[in-house]
C-alpha cells in the first residue's frame, strides 16, 4: 500500500523530534540507536512481525550501534529506550501473560531492568502507520537514512559499515541514499520551533494560526554536502537573509564571546551606500539571535563552513 506524502511528513516529524534526555547541551542517543537496531534486525530477517522482544539479538545490535554514536558518559542501557520510547506514542509494550501494563504515561520513574522487562513484557509493538513503512525495504532504508541525517550525520560511514554487515540483499533502488518525502518539512518544523519562528539575523517574527510563518529553515552546511539535518546545522531566517546567506553575501561565523556566532558580510560584494544592500550590511558584527535552548546552538563546524565560503565563493 502506497504511503502518501502527508503520512511521510507526519512520521518524519515525529522521528525528528524524539523525546530525549540530555546532559547539558548533549542529547542522549538511546532512542534513535534503538530504532536503527530494530531496522537492522528487520533487514537481516531476524524480526519479521510487529512483535519486537527484548532479545539477545536486539541487545547485541543496540550495543554495536551505541558504541559508534555514544558521547561523553553515555551508557548502553537498552532498557531505557525500550521502555521510554512509549512516551513518543508510536511504540507500546505488550504485557506478558498475567501481567499489567508496565508503562504509565506521565510517570517519572526510571526504566525497569532488562530482567524485569523480559519477565513482564511479551514484546514491543509499533503503531500500524510506522510499521507499514518499516515493513517495506525501500521505505525502511529511507527511514534509516533520515534517522542518521537527523541524529548521527557525523557517524554515517561507521553506521553504514554496521548496516551492511549481515544484511539481506535488497533491490538496487533500496541501496540508493534516497530521502523520504517529508524530510524537508520535518527539518523546517524542527528549526522554526527551536528558533521560535524568529529570524536569527534581523529578529523578524510573523506567525499566523500557529502554522504560517514568514521565516524559513536554512541549512548552514547544505544538505547535499553534509546530509546533516541536526538542528545545530540549521537556522531560522527570513527570506531576505536566507537568500543572502545562500549566495554567500552574509554568513554567521564563530565568535569566542557569542556562542551562537556573529554575522559577517562579504564586503567585496556589498556596499551600504547602495539601496537594497544597506540592510544586509547593517547586520555586520551583530550577534546571531540564538535558539531557545543551548543544545540547539549552531555547531562550530557549521559556522566555520559558512565563514570559509563567505570569502572563497563569488
Amino acid at each position: 500500500m502506497a504511503v502518501s506524502n502527508s503520512e511521510w511528513e507526519n512520521w518524519l516529524d515525529r522521528l525528528y523530534n524524539l523525546r530525549r534526555d540530555k546532559s547539558g547541551s548533549h542529547e542522549r542517543p538511546h532512542k534513535p540507536a534503538l530504532l536503527l537496531s530494530i531496522i537492522n534486525l528487520l533487514d537481516r530477517g531476524i524480526i519479521t512481525r510487529n512483535e519486537i522482544p527484548l532479545s539477545d539479538e536486539l541487545v547485541a545490535a543496540f550495543k554495536r550501534y551505541f558504541a559508534v554514536v555514544r558521547r561523553e558518559n553515555d551508557q548502553p542501557t537498552i532498557q531505557n529506550p525500550f521502555f521510554h520510547l512509549c512516551g513518543d506514542k508510536f511504540w507500546r509494550l505488550v504485557p506478558a501473560s498475567g501481567e499489567r501494563d508496565i508503562y504509565q504515561e506521565g510517570s517519572v520513574s526510571g526504566a525497569p531492568s532488562v530482567a524485569e522487562l523480559r519477565r513482564r513484557v511479551a514484546h514491543g509493538t509499533f503503531d500500524a502507520g510506522i510499521w507499514q513503512l518499516l515493513s517495506e525495504p525501500v521505505a525502511r532504508h529511507q527511514l534509516r537514512e533520515a534517522l542518521i541525517a537527523r541524529y548521527f550525520p557525523d557517524d554515517r560511514e561507521k553506521l553504514a559499515a554496521i548496516t551492511g554487515a549481515g544484511a539481506k540483499a535488497e533491490p538496487v533502488v533500496a541501496l540508493r541514499e534516497e530521502m523520504p518525502p517529508g524530510r524537508d518539512s520535518a527539518f523546517r518544523r524542527t528549526i522554526l520551533e527551536v528558533y521560535d519562528y524568529r529570524c536569527a539575523a534581523c529578529g523578524v517574527r510573523v506567525l499566523l494560526d500557529q502554522c504560517m510563518s514568514l521565516v524559513e529553515a536554512a541549512h548552514l552546511i547544505p544538505f547535499n554536502v553534509s546530509r546533516n539535518d541536526k538542528p545545530t546545522n540549521g537556522m531560522a531566517l527570513c527570506p531576505n537573509h536566507h537568500w543572502a546567506m545562500d549566495r554567500h553575501l552574509i554568513a554567521p561565523v564563530p565568535d569566542g564571546k557569542k556562542r551562537a556566532g556573529i554575522w559577517r558580510v562579504n564586503e567585496e560584494r556589498l556596499d551600504d551606500r547602495i539601496e537594497g544592500q544597506r540592510d544586509l550590511v547593517a547586520i555586520a558584527g551583530k550577534s546571531v539571535i540564538p535558539p531557545g535552548e543551548e543544545k540547539f546552538y549552531p555547531a562550530l563546524e557549521s559556522l566555520r563552513w559558512r565563514e570559509e565560503h563567505l570569502v572563497t565563493i563569488h
